[in-house]
């Protein structure tokens, strides 16, 4: 009897499960160890995989640790999502400080993933969409006239801002209830926005 061939669709799907438990794995090994745990050995261990399936998936350990960096980014980017940002583009960007903060402090592990790499690579594609949703929201704010410091240089000193106060609050340096977080934000809005024109001002508090 002629052998049945395995549809590409299911080898598809083996490969897929493979891949996400390859990077499940890993994750844990790099939150439990930092990039100097992540052992390929100890990866095969956990997943019964072999080492050549893990190169033919990742291509190498940086590589796989990109694509953990890439489930972070994807996972830190949903967490926006899953609230309403306010209309007003200035509000929008207070908000978003807020929430990245947020992120950071429930998930400091990832959060360490995501920005305090051992090993210096190039950015990948999905943080680099994320840093661009940021400077999407900073371009908001230009559109309605309201920015006072070119677009990148704003984007740039909003990521430093909330960067520096997520860092600190994972480290244990600054406590939930500091008042550095809102200082910081409100110092970097007054300095990078304006107000409102008057008279789009009036409309809002006196509308017809």
């Amino acid at each position: 009897m002629a052998a049945v061939p395995v549809p590409v669709r299911s080898r598809d799907v083996t490969s897929a499960a493979t891949r996400r438990a390859i990077l499940r794995a890993a994750e844990a090994l790099l939150v439990a160890g930092g990039e100097a745990g992540l052992s390929i050995r100890e990866l095969c261990a956990r997943t019964g995989v072999t080492p050549p399936t893990i190169y033919h998936h990742f291509g190498d350990k940086g590589a796989l640790v990109d694509g953990i960096v890439d489930a972070c980014f994807a996972e830190f980017d949903r967490s926006f999502g899953r609230r309403k940002a306010p209309t007003d583009a200035v509000e929008a960007l207070g908000w978003g400080f807020d929430r990245y903060v947020e992120f950071a402090r429930r998930h400091p592990a990832h959060y360490r993933i995501m920005f305090q790499r051992t090993e210096r690579r190039a950015p990948t594609a999905v943080s680099l969409g994320s840093y661009d949703r940021l400077r999407q929201s900073v371009a908001a704010v230009d559109a309605a006239g309201r920015l006072a410091a070119p677009v990148e240089a704003a984007t740039a000193a909003l990521w430093a801002g909330m960067h520096g106060v997520a860092s600190l609050a994972i480290a244990g340096a600054l406590v939930p209830e500091s008042p550095a977080h809102v200082l910081v934000r409100d110092a970097l809005l007054l300095s990078l926005t304006r107000p409102a024109p008057a008279g789009r001002r009036r409309r809002k508090e006196n509308p017809t």
